[in-house]
């Protein structure tokens, strides 16, 4: 698809985030959720029917995900919004804890041919499970019914893009954990590697895979390391990914933050995000909506990406500087050692050293 201008931005993206709620189910200590400052509530969903009209009349983007903060399946009229997409032959991500997806939720779902479904697993024994703060849901009851679900919905609709997403905690971030406590869940390679054992068997158990194919891909998970974002495909369609623990922009440093001298970002140029308020944002990290550049209440997407405050801020973004205050923040540092590499590590790790600390691989012939 060719690639032209909408207002500021170059478009097709690689998707736009909708965030239909941010109410969730779950209160995962590693989530942002517990210094969010935004109310809780649900996107009208007459302007999300009116988003994704003008998202699909101007080819915007490859696909509309709904994701941001909270669990999309609680909205009250998702199933009406999803048909609007389906109406609309807009591609449909969804991003979900997965806790709904044994419930009628599930079976509802099974009607709808999504393009991409994103479960995020994070914690994927019983022990880690306890991080999530799930209520009554017990792990294996969670399991079972992200396991029945995908079963099912996998021999419908064999086109649809699977991921389960695991948390990494290699790394460790200081401010979270002064918050809450350790949060462990895979922190090393041996960890990772019996963890994509075990899901590959449930999985591959479901699919009927062969004993000598199954064989050769536990061999293949034997050459991951967890020092690296990892996106393995385990069998075709689906994908184990790894997301190391994120600080979410010095959301949990409770030590002076210095505001980075510079800077690189893919928010406007791979994705933005839209919240259940109708805020525009700079990207789907900005969980509180501080980057909100304008509003779809009272104005069309094609006005707000048209405006000279994103103008402002893509050409700084463009020479390497940081216009938005909350960017300065996002990406800069408590230490002034880090505060002066930092936002050259960024560039570097985005723009040149992500083939070393990104890989795709193929586990499964």
């Amino acid at each position: 698809m060719n690639k032209r201008h909408f207002g500021h931005i170059r478009v097709p993206l690689q998707r736009v985030h909708l965030e239909l709620t941010n109410v969730c189910d779950f209160n995962c200590l590693f989530c942002p959720k517990s210094v969010m400052k935004r109310p809780f509530g649900y996107m009208d969903a007459d302007l999300a029917k009116r988003i994704i009209d003008e998202i699909a009349e101007n080819c915007i983007c490859e696909k509309v995900t709904f994701h941001v903060m909270g669990e999309p399946t609680l909205h009250p009229r998702f199933f009406e919004i999803l048909s609007h997409s389906r109406d609309r032959k807009v591609k449909v991500g969804l991003t979900t804890n997965g806790g709904t997806l044994g419930t009628e939720v599930g079976k509802r779902l099974l009607d709808y041919g999504l393009h991409q479904i994103d479960v995020s697993l994070q914690t994927p024994d019983a022990q880690s499970f306890k991080l999530r703060k799930a209520r009554a849901l017990t792990f294996d009851t969670y399991l079972r019914g992200i396991l029945k679900f995908f079963h099912a919905y996998k021999s419908r609709w064999q086109e649809t893009i699977f991921k389960f997403r695991f948390l990494n905690t290699r790394f460790r971030r200081k401010g979270l954990e002064d918050k809450f406590g350790p949060i462990k869940v895979i922190s090393s390679t041996e960890e990772l590697q019996a963890t994509f054992r075990y899901w590959c068997g449930e999985i591959y158990d479901l699919l009927g895979v062969a004993e000598e194919l199954r064989k050769e891909a536990m061999a293949r998970i034997e050459g991951l390391s967890s020092f690296k974002w990892n996106v393995v495909e385990v069998y075709p369609g689906v994908h184990f990914e790894t997301y190391l623990l994120e600080d979410w922009g010095n959301a949990f440093q409770e030590e002076k933050v210095r505001n980075a001298w510079g800077g690189y970002c893919f928010g406007m140029r791979d994705h933005f995000a839209i919240l259940y308020n109708g805020d525009v944002t700079l990207c789907c990290v900005d969980f509180d909506g501080t980057t909100a550049i304008g509003n779809l209440n009272g104005s069309s997407l094609k006005e707000i990406l048209s405006s000279d405050t994103l103008g402002n801020i893509m050409r700084g973004f463009r020479r390497f500087q940081l216009v938005h205050p909350a960017c300065r923040r996002c990406l800069g540092s408590s230490s002034f050692t880090s505060w002066l590499c930092k936002p050259v590590i960024s560039l570097a790790a985005l723009k040149i050293l992500k083939p070393f600390f990104y890989t795709h691989t193929k586990i499964h012939r």
